[in-house]
């Protein structure tokens, strides 16, 4: 099942949190997002944050393609 399933896959609520912090220029939590989307099948405990649930305010996040 894991070899399927990915560990890591990017959702809304952490992608918004890399861009609020690379708002303020501090570009590390969107580095470290993709470092963990570059092998979204291996469990690295570095990353663990990114299987939890999102906050209550994260879980209200809408977003919107404006293409």
């Amino acid at each position: 099942m894991n070899s399927v399933n990915p560990r890591y896959v990017l959702r809304n609520h952490l992608v918004q949190k890399a861009i609020m912090k690379a708002e303020q220029e501090n570009f590390d939590e969107a580095r470290r997002l993709l470092q963990a989307l570059e092998k979204p099948f291996d469990e690295n405990s570095n990353f663990d944050d990114y299987t939890e649930r999102p906050s209550r305010s994260m879980c209200e996040l809408r977003v919107s393609c404006s293409s």
